[in-house]
């Protein structure tokens, strides 16, 4: 169960960031050669996906934005790995009636925050980031996949 929640909190912090790196206005940073990369897939539950949305836009990304880190060193490095980020939200629901979403940290930036958690307890405090983590959780259908990789 750690091992999930630890994922989801990693693919949290991408989707968050990943949906602000669609306003029009910003270019999302590519990786260059030998760079790392992160591609994370969430399978939403079929009647889940809805409260996923509403969870990530209502209370997880305000969480996301409004986190600040001790360290501005930190902080910088989390502006530049959010605004590497970009996120495919699923059209149509795969065979088996989950949602896939696909998320991107291209490139990821080692040492910055993909996990949710930080944000969550600086806002909602330790009982209230579990309960909005509960309900997230609640919505995947499994595990995520991960896959690290270098960009060629």
């Amino acid at each position: 169960m750690k091992v999930l929640i630890n994922s989801c909190l990693i693919v949290l912090i991408i989707l968050i960031a990943g949906c602000e790196s669609n306003n029009s206005n910003m270019q999302p940073i590519k990786a260059k050669s030998g760079d790392q990369t992160m591609v994370v897939l969430n399978h939403i539950k079929f009647d889940k996906k809805e409260e996923f949305n509403n969870i990530l836009f209502n209370e997880v990304m305000p969480a996301f934005y409004a986190y600040e880190d001790s360290s501005a060193e930190k902080n910088e490095l989390n502006d530049l790995a959010g605004k590497s980020m970009r996120i495919l939200l699923p059209e149509n629901m795969n065979q088996d009636s989950t949602w896939t979403f696909i998320m991107f940290a291209d490139p990821y930036y080692d040492g910055a925050l993909y996990n949710i958690g930080p944000p969550l307890y600086q806002k909602f405090g330790e009982e209230g980031a579990k309960e909005v983590f509960g309900r997230w959780s609640e919505c995947f259908a499994g595990n995520q996949v991960l896959f690290l990789g270098k960009q060629k």
